[in-house]
C-alpha cells in the first residue's frame, strides 16, 4: 500500500510538471486539489497528451479558461468521447471571444448538461444548420430583412433574430428545428404585428414598474401575435398548436390566462392593449413560456429603433426628392435645368389599405393626386417605417421641402436672407461639375459659382477678441515662435557638427574593398523652412448664426494675429450658397493680401448667409491653392454641420459629393481637414475626409481654443 501510494503521489507530481512544461500553465496542486491531479494522473498517455494539446490551445486565449478545462478535462474524458470534449471545449473558446471569460467559464461549468445533449446529438438541431433556411423563410414572410445570430436566450431587436445554438427539447432532429422555425416566426410576428411600435417602446420604458409588468406582457402579448399568424397563416398556426405546450397540463394554464384576454384575440387589439391589460394582471400566476417563445428586451430595441428611425427617414425624404426633381423637371420641358419654384412643388400622399394591427399592407404613393410606380427599395423603406410607426409619419413624406428653403426672411435654421447680386455678376459665375452618387458619374458644368467680397463689420469686434483672448494669444504666439526655432538634422553632409556612424560605417566597408571613401560623414542641423500655403475654409451658411459665427471669427482673428510671427502664406475664404446655380465664394484674405485693417474689417463682418454646398466650394478653393507656389498645400475647412442645400443636396448625395471634390484635391498634392462642432460628424467626416483628418470639437466656446493648436500640429 506504501509503494502504491508512493506511485500514485508521483504521477500527481509528473502530471503537475508536464501540465506546466507542455501547456505553461501554473497548476497549484492545494488549490485545485490532490484529487484533480490523482484523476488526471490516471487517463491514459494518450488522453493526457489530448489534453495538454487543448490545453494550449486554449491557453492562447486566455490562461484561466485553459485552468478551467484542466480542471475538468478527466471528468469530460469520463463521459465523453474525444470528439465531444473537443466540441465542448471549442464552444466554450466560442462564448469567450463573443461575450467573455464569464461565459466561456459558463460553459466548462455546465458540463453535465453538454454531457446530456451530446447524448442525445442525433436528436438535436443547431444554429448552423438552419441559419440559412431561416433567413429566407423571415425573408418570404416580409417586412424588413432581418438576420440571424445566435444567443442563449431568443429574442429580437427589430433588426436580428437571436437564437440558441443548440434545440435538443424533442426527441427528434426534425422536430427540433421545427422549434427553430416557430421561434423565428414568433420573433418575426413581433416586428410584423406591431409589438415594438415606437408608441408601445416609448409608453414601455417610461411604466414605474416595468420588471413585473414586462413577464405578463410577455405571455399576453404571445397570446395577440397567435391570434394574428391565425388569421394570416392559418397553415402556420396549426404547427405552432402542435408544438406549442410540452404537456396537457401546460396547455390547461395558458387556456385560464386566454380566456382572461378574449380583448386582445380581436383583429382590432394592438400591442398598447396588451401593454394595459399586462397592467391590471400584473402578479397573476404566469404559465410556462411556450416552446417558441423567448425575451423581450425593451431597451435594445429602443436603441434599434431610434438608430433606424433617423436612418430611414433621410433615406425615404431622399427617395422622394428624387422623384419629386424627376416629376417637376419633366414637367418643365426644356427648363429641366432651372431650380425649381418652391411655389410650384406639389405634395406627397400616402393610401394605405390594411389592418392597422398588422398585416399585409397595400400601398399606394401619389404626388398631386397622381400615382407614383415605386421602386422596391422605396417599397421597403415604406413597410419598414409603417411596421415601427404603424403608418408613414407626415415629416417623413416632405420631398424638396419649401419651407427649409424661403426667398425671403429668415431660414428655419436661423440664417439670413443672402445678399441680392446684380445679374451682371451672375453672368460671370465659373462652372464646376458636382458628382452625383445616382448616376455615379459626374454633372458637367452643373455648379455656378461666383466671388464676392465680404463687407466691413464692426470695427470694435477685433479689439474686444483681442482683449478677451490677450492671454490665449500670448501662449499661441509663443508656441508659434518655438516652431520657428526648431531644428532638422540633416545626414550624410559634407562638413557639419558631429559624425554621421551609419555614413562612417559605410566610407570604412568602401575602404576595405578598395573603393574611395565617401567624404559625406558628417551631421549638421539647420532650421526647418516653411514653404506652406494654407487656405481656410469657412462655413458662412445660415445655421452658424449667432454663438458659432463669432466662434468663428474670434478663431480667424487670433489665427491670423499669431501667423504673423510664422510668416506662412495663408488665405481665407467664406462659402455659402442657394441652389447649384447660386453657389457664393465670399473673398476674407486672399494669399496676397496683407493682415491689415482692411482685412481685419472682412473677418469682423463674416455673416451667415444660406446653405452648405460644400463640394463646389473645395472645388474652387482647390483651385485657387494650386495656383500658388508651396511644397505644402493644406485645406482646412471651419463648419458646424454636414453639407445640405436646397434641391436635394442633403443625405447621401451631399457627403458623396463633397467625398469626391475632397479626393480630386488629394490626387493634385492637397491635403484636407476639417474642424467642425457637430456632434454628429462622426457619422459622415470619416467617410469624406478619412479617419485622421477631422476634429470635433464639443463646444462653441472652445473653438478659438482649438484652431491654432490644431494650425500648429498640421504644418510642423
Amino acid at each position: 500500500m506504501a509503494e502504491d501510494g508512493k506511485q500514485s503521489f508521483l504521477n500527481r507530481v509528473r502530471v503537475q510538471k508536464d501540465l506546466e512544461k507542455f501547456t505553461g500553465i501554473e497548476v497549484d496542486s492545494h488549490a485545485h486539489g490532490d484529487e484533480l491531479l490523482a484523476d488526471f494522473a490516471n487517463l491514459s498517455h494518450d488522453q493526457q497528451t489530448f489534453v495538454y494539446h487543448w490545453a494550449e490551445v486554449v491557453s492562447r486565449s486566455n490562461d484561466e479558461l485553459a485552468r478551467q478545462f484542466v480542471s475538468r478535462s478527466a471528468k469530460a474524458l469520463g463521459n465523453m468521447d474525444r470528439i465531444g470534449v473537443e466540441q465542448w471545449v471549442v464552444r466554450s473558446m466560442d462564448a469567450f471571444d463573443n461575450r467573455g471569460l464569464g461565459a466561456g467559464i459558463e460553459i466548462l461549468e455546465q458540463l453535465d448538461e453538454f454531457v446530456a445533449e451530446y447524448e442525445n446529438r442525433h436528436t438535436r438541431c443547431t444554429i448552423d444548420e438552419v441559419t440559412t433556411f431561416l433567413q429566407h423563410y423571415v425573408k418570404g414572410l416580409g417586412g424588413r430583412e432581418l438576420s440571424i445570430l445566435s444567443d442563449q436566450e431568443s429574442y429580437t431587436d427589430t433588426e436580428k433574430l437571436f437564437l440558441p445554438e443548440v434545440i435538443n427539447a424533442l426527441p427528434g432532429a426534425d422536430d427540433n428545428e421545427a422549434i427553430y422555425k416557430l421561434t423565428a416566426v414568433h420573433l418575426w410576428a413581433q416586428t410584423w404585428f406591431g409589438t415594438w411600435r415606437y408608441q408601445v417602446v416609448e409608453r414601455m420604458i417610461r411604466h414605474h414598474d416595468l420588471e413585473s409588468v414586462l413577464p405578463m406582457f410577455n405571455r399576453l402579448e404571445c397570446l395577440r401575435l397567435d391570434a394574428c399568424i391565425e388569421r394570416e397563416l392559418p397553415g402556420l398556426s396549426r404547427e405552432m398548436n402542435k408544438f406549442a405546450y410540452d404537456s396537457d397540463e401546460h396547455a390547461r394554464t395558458w387556456e385560464n390566462l386566454r380566456a382572461k384576454a378574449q380583448a386582445l384575440l380581436t383583429p382590432q387589439a394592438s400591442a398598447l392593449d396588451t401593454l394595459l391589460l399586462s397592467a391590471e394582471l400584473a402578479g397573476s400566476d404566469l404559465p410556462r413560456l411556450k416552446r417558441y417563445q423567448g425575451g423581450l428586451r425593451p431597451y435594445e430595441v429602443r436603441e434599434a429603433l431610434f438608430a433606424r428611425v433617423e436612418r430611414e427617414k433621410a433615406a425615404l425624404q431622399d427617395k422622394l426628392s428624387e422623384i419629386q426633381r424627376d416629376m417637376q423637371s419633366a414637367n418643365a420641358g426644356e427648363d429641366a435645368d432651372m431650380p425649381l419654384d418652391p411655389k410650384e412643388l406639389g405634395e406627397f400622399q400616402m393610401a394605405q389599405d390594411g389592418d392597422e394591427a398588422g398585416g399585409e399592407m397595400d400601398m399606394q404613393l401619389t404626388y398631386d393626386g397622381e400615382p407614383v410606380e415605386m421602386s422596391q427599395e422605396l417599397q421597403d423603406l415604406l413597410s419598414s417605417v409603417m411596421q415601427d410607426f404603424g403608418e408613414v409619419p407626415d415629416d417623413y413624406m416632405d420631398g424638396i421641402d419649401p419651407g427649409l428653403y424661403p426667398d425671403d426672411l429668415e431660414s428655419s435654421q436661423g440664417g439670413i436672407k443672402g445678399d441680392n447680386h446684380d445679374d451682371s455678376e451672375l453672368e460671370n459665375a465659373i462652372s464646376y461639375r458636382e458628382w452625383d452618387y445616382t448616376r455615379q458619374r459626374y454633372r458637367e458644368g452643373f455648379c455656378k459659382l461666383s466671388e464676392f467680397d465680404v463687407p466691413d463689420g464692426d470695427e470694435s469686434f477685433v479689439q474686444e477678441t483681442l482683449d478677451k483672448y490677450r492671454g490665449l494669444l500670448k501662449s499661441i504666439k509663443r508656441t508659434f515662435e518655438a516652431v520657428l526655432g526648431e531644428t532638422k538634422l540633416q545626414r550624410r553632409q559634407s562638413d557639419g557638427d558631429d559624425i554621421d556612424l551609419d555614413a562612417l560605417v559605410e566610407a570604412h566597408a568602401d575602404i576595405v574593398s578598395g573603393r574611395e571613401m565617401s567624404e559625406y560623414i558628417y551631421t549638421k542641423y539647420r532650421k526647418l523652412d516653411r514653404n506652406i500655403a494654407v487656405m481656410f475654409m469657412v462655413d458662412m451658411s445660415g445655421s452658424t448664426l449667432g454663438w458659432v459665427n463669432d466662434a468663428e471669427r474670434e478663431s480667424l482673428i487670433l489665427l491670423c494675429e499669431a501667423l504673423q510671427t510664422l510668416g506662412d502664406r495663408y488665405a481665407i475664404y467664406g462659402f455659402s450658397g442657394r441652389t447649384n446655380k447660386r453657389c457664393e465664394i465670399y473673398r476674407v484674405k486672399t494669399f496676397d493680401d496683407r493682415y491689415d485693417d482692411a482685412t481685419r474689417g472682412r473677418i469682423s463682418g463674416i455673416r451667415p448667409k444660406s446653405y452648405t454646398r460644400m463640394g463646389v466650394a473645395i472645388r474652387h478653393l482647390g483651385h485657387l491653392l494650386n495656383e500658388t507656389r508651396a511644397k505644402t498645400k493644406i485645406l482646412i475647412t471651419l463648419s458646424d454641420g454636414r453639407p445640405e442645400d436646397y434641391g436635394g443636396y442633403k443625405g447621401r448625395y451631399g457627403i458623396e459629393d463633397t467625398r469626391h471634390a475632397l479626393l480630386e484635391l488629394r490626387r493634385e498634392g492637397i491635403h484636407s481637414f476639417c474642424i467642425t462642432i457637430d456632434k454628429e460628424a462622426q457619422d459622415y467626416l470619416p467617410h469624406m475626409y478619412g479617419v485622421a483628418n477631422y476634429a470635433v470639437i464639443d463646444e462653441v466656446k472652445k473653438l478659438p481654443l482649438k484652431v491654432a493648436d490644431i494650425y500648429r500640429r498640421l504644418t510642423t
